[in-house]
């Protein structure tokens, strides 16, 4: 039987913790200041054994802009490209371009039966729900006592967290951080970070560094 790096509630609580960092991230906005996503989230990480990543979650919900103001700043910074929420744009490309780096994404999703729509896969939101996915299955395999399928989870992340989003989003969360009106964003996009690095550190990996600047 494979060996966990977590108890199978702390792979559950991460997957919920992912799961809801990529809704917070989307262009629904409204996530971003439901009272009852943040409680969710702070939840998530306390069962994943991860208090002090709490501090992220911005408490004071009322000094967040209106609704609408969230959906123009998202859409002028994050859809619009200026901070650009994707892997191609803050990873070296190989000679073939972005395009062999999004068919690999794909090819994540693929085995684990997802598939991105009307977004490219290398989206963080998008990258943050494969690994939701991707812990669930792992700790299903675990309590189902499946040592076979359980390894092919537990490699996927492992290969998903090094090739892919462990590479980049804290280069990312630094440029969310840097600007005024991405403010809102900039504790969410640093705790996923952080979770990020747990992740890597409990899975023995380290992504590998060639972001651009």
């Amino acid at each position: 039987m494979t060996t966990s790096v977590s108890t199978t509630h702390e792979l559950r609580a991460r997957s919920v913790a992912y799961a809801l960092l990529a809704r917070m991230l989307g262009n629904d906005v409204q996530h971003l200041v439901d009272a009852d996503t943040r409680a969710a989230l702070a939840t998530a990480l306390e069962g994943a054994g991860l208090e002090r990543l709490q501090a992220y979650i911005t408490p004071d919900l009322a000094a967040l802009p209106a609704e609408s103001v969230l959906a123009g700043r998202w859409v002028r910074w994050f859809d619009l490209g200026r901070v650009a929420p994707y892997e191609g744009s803050h990873v070296a490309s190989s000679a073939g371009g972005v395009t062999p780096r999004l068919a690999d994404v794909a090819g994540f999703y693929r085995a684990f039966n997802m598939k991105v729509r009307s977004e490219r896969p290398d989206h963080v939101v998008a990258q943050l729900e494969f690994l939701a996915v991707a812990l669930l299955v792992e700790a299903e395999q675990i309590e189902a006592d499946d040592a076979d399928g359980a390894e092919v989870a537990t490699q996927a992340i492992r290969n998903f967290v090094r090739d892919h989003v462990g590479r980049w989003v804290t280069a990312w969360a630094g440029r969310v951080a840097a600007i005024d009106e991405l403010q809102p964003w900039a504790g969410v996009a640093r705790l996923a970070a952080e979770l990020l690095g747990v992740e890597a550190a409990a899975r023995n990996v380290v992504p590998l560094a060639d972001t651009l600047m």
